[in-house]
């Protein structure tokens, strides 16, 4: 079974190598085959059931649903950037060195995920921001470079709180091995209570945990839509999985309640603060970025609590990123045809650009936990561990989050999607052989195909976890008595 870790990783990496030759498109179908080839290995080790220690290699269900994730983020980003960076003007650099970042990007996520050593997530969620600090400013714009500065620098800074939390296990266990200390009886207890504070600090800055989050808004709303995709949808909750693997060896010990507390306070906490933010947004992908915090924090929410709680974050982790994933593409389908991120330049959508105007409702609908979409399967596997725990005020909080989140959402979306307002300034409709795809206030054209497949794919991938999830929802009600 090694085999197949290493595969997971060689693809990405021999994709980023070949993307550098210098022939034209190389770079496009190497790394698109690395992505599908990841896809393929991920659906084997799902399906394979892998778990265990295997060397430098350890998997267990979070993995496996962990590598499915970030290998169909990465394909169909990368499939999604075949349209997207052709509206790029400037590039910060050629065109096959943004491919070969993509492909170490979601190779560093990769190794992040499989990897058997404490020691050795930590380096790998550090190599995640160096491989896509650039891919931030690759427009070239003032905003973004400064976007990608605010980034390296304030995660670099919350990630040396997690190289202190590494130290701590280490002088607490005696050992980085994630299959040993699994195994092993909490030694040192305190000393893994303040390892566990560092990790939530530190990788909670990675996963744009509230207050660490500052960097979030700026990096999302800057990046190309495909980067902003893999951010969202991989790229956070993949810091979640490293800060879970330390929280989850407290367990058992005295130290583990007061850090459960700790954890469900910055979850809850985050949660809050992001839904009444992006209720206040004007720039739509600065709105999709404060949603996906409150996503995080509501998934940190459901880790901290287990039981079916645990089993909810990993649904929501899974639903919100194919949800989110198209969204972003959505996004960039906007912007693409507006050239403007601000909502108020972006009324009536479906009169301009039908297909995306319908799927960005839709998608909206699925990243606030509208049923039944995978979202809200999620968020109510957490709501109902809350209240079977006897937490009735973090229940109430949750569904506060729940809602303000949902109509403030929403009701932006659908006057972006449905309203009316000024048209000036529009930039050319998007173009789909030739034939322009029509403005508001004309007729509506057909718009290019490869940015409507992608994000209608991920949307109703979203929509069959959420269908397919349901009897866990009937039983979980059933057992709980509601």
């Amino acid at each position: 079974m090694t085999i197949l870790f290493a595969i997971l990783l060689i693809a990405p990496a021999t994709a980023a190598g070949i993307s550098l030759l210098p022939r034209e498109g190389i770079e496009i179908v190497s790394s698109i085959v690395g992505a599908i080839i990841s896809v393929m290995v991920s659906l084997l080790l799902l399906g394979l059931r892998v778990a265990g220690n295997f060397g430098y290699f350890y998997s267990d269900g979070l993995t496996e649903l962990m590598a499915i994730t970030v290998s169909s983020i990465y394909l169909t980003s990368l499939a999604y950037s075949v349209f997207y960076i052709k509206h790029i003007k400037e590039p910060l650099f050629k065109f096959r060195w943004y491919y070969s970042l993509v492909d170490l990007f979601a190779f560093t996520m990769f190794l992040a995920i499989v990897v058997n050593d404490i020691g050795f997530i930590w380096i790998a969620v550090e190599a995640t921001t160096v491989t896509s600090a650039l891919l931030v400013a690759l427009e070239r714009e003032r905003t973004s470079v400064e976007s990608a500065w605010r980034y390296t620098l304030i995660v670099s800074a919350g990630l040396a709180a997690s190289l202190l939390s590494v130290v701590f296990v280490y002088f607490s266990q005696g050992t980085l091995s994630i299959s040993s200390l699994v195994k092993l009886p909490v030694a040192n207890a305190p000393i893994m209570a303040i390892a566990a504070g560092f990790a939530l600090v530190g990788y909670g800055t990675k996963a744009g945990i509230a207050p660490m989050h500052a960097w979030l808004p700026d990096a999302h709303s800057e990046a190309p839509s495909p980067i902003s995709a893999m951010f969202s949808g991989i790229l956070l909750p993949t810091s979640l999985y490293a800060f879970t693997r330390t929280f989850m060896l407290l367990q058992g010990s005295a130290v583990f309640e007061p850090i459960r507390n700790l954890t469900i306070g910055f979850g809850i906490f985050t949660a809050l603060v992001a839904a009444v933010i992006l209720g206040f947004q004007r720039n739509y992908k600065r709105m999709l970025a404060y949603s996906s915090m409150e996503n995080m924090g509501i998934i940190l929410v459901g880790f901290a609590l287990g039981g079916v709680g645990a089993l909810g974050a990993v649904i929501q982790i899974v639903a919100h990123a194919f949800a989110k994933s198209s969204a972003f593409y959505e996004a960039g389908n906007i912007l693409a045809s507006y050239d403007s991120k601000s909502m108020s330049q972006v009324q009536g959508l479906v009169g301009r650009l039908r297909y995306t105007g319908y799927l960005f409702s839709l998608t909206c609908l699925s990243v606030t936990g509208a049923p039944p979409f995978g979202v809200f399967i999620g968020e109510f596997l957490i709501l109902a561990q809350a209240v079977n725990t006897g937490n009735f005020l973090l229940a109430v909080l949750l569904a506060i989050a729940y809602m303000y989140a949902f109509i403030a959402l929403n009701r932006q979306s659908i006057q972006m999607v449905f309203g009316s307002g000024s048209n000036e300034n529009l930039a050319p409709s998007i173009v789909d052989n030739g034939k322009e795809v029509g403005g508001i206030g004309g007729k509506s054209k057909k718009e290019d195909r490869l940015s409507i497949i992608i994000p209608l794919i991920n949307l109703l991938i979203s929509l069959f976890i959420g269908l397919y999830m349901i009897p866990v929802v009937l039983q979980a009600a059933l057992s709980f008595g509601l």
